[in-house]
């Protein structure tokens, strides 16, 4: 061994003693932050419960001190996403120490498991949409960048399996698998492939029953990217979609999931131009939808997947002028709608699909400062039983929380949340077991979960779940009969929570993402004139990065403060040694190792090693 080896050997034993050095006095601090922190917690409170609706504590709510010793730094959550519900089980997407994954949960914190891993090399990693549930079994794309993949799961580890790879078309947009849509048993999406722009496709699950439903735009317009099928909705036994096949516009179609049972429905607007077909919702059999034919202007349409069962069902707004339906909610075989008012405001409607029985319910007329035409102040409509519930303003109470039977006797405000003018702004109002939840503020609370049964008295903040300025629950999803969501309690992040209704039945699922999850892309950069090297990282929170030569050798030690609550992009600069210099002038190439470690303030400490190659421009 030569003296120039010996003294690197020494060096890097030197570094490895003073880290497992640091890393021990790092976990006693831990501990003893850990132990101040339950000693005060029993002494102080007495024995608070867990938020977790299982057996045993989360460990992070028994840091909780040692997470403020560290600049009041919190976890940095798992950011749950997609929530699905396929037959009483919830299926979403999540971040942890290693990325982001499918998981499934059945309510419990032993019930919640990661089903699959999906990363494409990096952190932060959106690559999943439009999770659907198909009969007992659900149905996702995954984005790898030039390819999308269709994938099934059961629910299980081994019942995760990719359906069918569809490569990319083009550079520019990829294969485009979008717009997932169960009918009954069977997937209907669109897609691109290597012979085909964007078309219709369905899917049983297997790679053979996968298959392009009708090519309806060969060498048109209806497979460009912004042409392709959308719109998809099922309705009894029929799915709609619209489409252009490169003669008759963007219209209206439908299909039984054959070539020979893909059909243009009816040419709305005759000739090339498009009648801009939107909005679609099934009612019974039927769909609704906004369109214009070119002597009206946007209105509302119904069909029953005829020509001549699709027509104008009321002229709202007379001649060419449009009355812009939108919020369209289907109430069995009738349709509550919005309606853009003279004012700007919006005024609800009902129909039961004829212009005679198409009337409006209640006009929300704001007589003080007008709206501009961009702003719809009636939002978030959802049936509950035989009514539906909505938010809407007015100028004594500000946007509340509304209820209709359809009537206008029958059509008022549930109750004042946050009294006076101001409004607590009800948002994401979801049905689940037969009760309506929404995400308000009281004016006393930040934003946080309610409930109600359609009386005053019956409407009631849930739980304040974060009691310093709101846990903003969002992705409300029913399963089983409870409502799951996303909420930052101030402690774990933005995780994973259930409710039944009730403050006691109301709790955190469990807390996936403890901190510590980091990622470093293989990309780099190379400054020839400074000898250094730049990569990009991902970090789950704050903490410390520390970066040491790992057996490939070749850098210097790096160490760097990470901040922030969320996740935190920064970007390395790591600088050659001298040998490393050395070796790249004299061979052109040099191969560099380097071992990164990330300390976060949460308690976890994770590590993981990049090689890098290096060449002479």
């Amino acid at each position: 061994m030569s003296r120039r080896q010996r003294s690197e050997r020494e060096r890097a034993v030197r570094s490895r003693v003073a880290r497992a050095k640091a890393l021990r006095r790092r976990a006693r601090a831990r501990r003893a932050a850990t132990a101040a922190a339950t000693a005060v917690a029993v002494a102080g409170a007495g024995g608070i419960a867990s938020p977790v609706l299982a057996a045993s504590a989360s460990p992070a709510r028994a840091s909780a001190a040692a997470l403020v010793e560290c600049d009041g730094a919190t976890t940095p959550g798992s950011e749950p996403r997609n929530l699905t519900d396929v037959d009483g089980t919830l299926f979403f997407t999540a971040y942890d120490a290693d990325g982001n994954a499918l998981w499934r949960s059945d309510g419990t914190e032993a019930g919640t498991v990661l089903l699959k891993r999906f990363s494409n090399g990096e952190y932060y990693d959106e690559g999943r949409h439009d999770l659907v549930a198909v009969g007992d079994a659900l149905f996702f794309a995954v984005d790898t960048g030039r390819r999308a993949e269709l994938w099934r799961s059961d629910g299980t580890k081994s019942g995760t399996v990719r359906v069918k790879r569809f490569a990319a078309d083009d550079g520019e947009y990829g294969s485009r698998l979008r717009n997932l849509t169960a009918l009954g048993n069977t997937l209907f999406f669109t897609a691109a492939d290597e012979e085909h722009g964007t078309e219709l496709w369905t899917s049983d699950g297997t790679a053979g029953g996968t298959v392009l439903v009708k090519d309806i735009g060969t060498d048109t317009s209806s497979g460009y990217y912004d042409y392709g099928p959308s719109n998809l909705t099922a309705a009894g036994d029929t799915l709609f979609f619209t489409a252009d096949d490169g003669t008759r516009g963007q219209e209206l179609w439908r299909t039984d999931g054959t070539a020979g049972g893909t059909t243009l429905v009816k040419d709305i607007r005759p000739g090339a131009y498009s009648s801009y077909v939107n909005s679609l919702v099934a009612a019974g059999d039927d769909v609704f939808f906004q369109a214009r034919d070119g002597v009206h202007g946007r209105e509302l349409w119904t069909s029953d997947g005829t020509a001549d069962g699709t027509t104008l069902v009321e002229d709202i707004v007379p001649g060419g002028g449009s009355s812009r339906p939108s919020a369209l909610t289907a109430a069995g075989d009738e349709l509550f709608f919005t309606v853009r008012d003279e004012s700007f405001g919006r005024d609800l409607w009902l129909s039961d699909g004829t212009a005679d029985g198409t009337v409006l319910v209640k006009d929300f007329a704001w007589t003080g400062e007008d709206y501009d035409e961009y702003d719809y102040p009636l939002y978030d409509l959802e049936v509950v039983g035989d009514a539906v519930y909505f938010a809407a303003p007015d100028e004594t109470h500000g946007t509340e929380l509304w209820r209709s039977d359809g009537t206008t006797a029958g059509t008022a405000l549930v109750k004042d949340i946050r009294p006076g003018d101001y409004g607590s702004g009800p948002a994401l109002l979801t049905e689940a077991g037969g009760h309506l939840y929404f995400v308000a503020r009281d004016g006393q609370n930040g934003q946080e979960l309610w409930q109600s049964d359609g009386t005053a008295a019956g409407t009631t903040l849930v739980e304040d779940i974060a009691a310093n300025g709101g846990s903003n629950p969002r992705e409300l999803t029913a399963s089983d009969d409870e409502v799951y969501f996303r909420a930052d309690d101030r402690a774990h992040g933005a995780e994973l929570w259930r409710s039944d209704g009730t403050e006691a039945g109301t709790g955190l699922v469990t807390d996936i993402n403890l901190g510590g999850a980091f990622q470093v892309s293989s990309r780099h950069s190379f400054d020839h004139d400074e000898g250094t090297l730049r990569v990009r990282a991902y970090f789950a929170g704050s903490g410390t990065v520390e970066v040491e030569p790992s057996a490939k050798g070749g850098i210097k030690r790096l160490e760097r403060e990470v901040t922030g609550s969320d996740v935190v992009r920064l970007y390395l600069t790591l600088e050659l040694t001298r040998a490393a210099k050395r070796t790249l002038r004299r061979t052109g190439k040099v191969v560099i190792g380097a071992r990164f470690t990330f300390d976060s303030c949460g308690g976890a400490s994770n590590s993981l090693t990049r090689t890098f190659t290096v060449k002479k421009r």
